[in-house]
């Protein structure tokens, strides 16, 4: 019986895989946004993976700055400005924002030169959400 379990499971996750994306989501992980900012500034040719998983570290690099600035936008007027200066001296939050414009400027050039393939097209339309939403609690601030 265990081995029709563990199969079932081996071909559910392959189903998965094959079907969402890129696949199972990593988070934010400073090595492979180093590792693709090297591939990028070394100007190494980039493969759809490598695409997908910008992709997928520029979300979570968005999502990240979003909530940081939300939570900052929400403070009283008169400690907002400590906060983001305290935010902008923030290693943690410097390194991801560093990552945000390597990552997403190579991305907006890969879509603008067509380099995308339908999978990582619809991936990257769909960070323009995130976009927004930094978009409008910055016009807030």
């Amino acid at each position: 019986m265990k081995p029709c379990i563990i199969l079932t499971a081996v071909v559910a996750l392959t189903i998965a895989v094959s079907c969402g994306g890129s696949g199972l989501h990593e988070p934010f992980d400073s090595e492979t946004c180093n590792a693709l900012a090297v591939k990028i500034d070394s100007r190494q040719p980039l493969s759809q993976e490598d695409y997908a998983v910008m992709i997928a570290q520029n979300e979570d690099i968005l999502k990240y700055i979003i909530e940081r600035s939300r939570e900052i936008s929400e403070l009283p007027d008169s400690v907002r400005p400590g906060a983001w200066h305290d935010l902008l001296a923030d290693p943690e939050y410097l390194e991801r924002f560093s990552y945000m414009f390597t990552l997403g400027s190579t991305l907006y050039q890969a879509d603008i030169d067509g380099l995308l393939d339908d999978r990582n097209a619809r991936s990257y339309a769909e960070l323009d959400k995130y976009n927004a939403d930094l978009a409008a609690i910055s016009d807030r601030n």
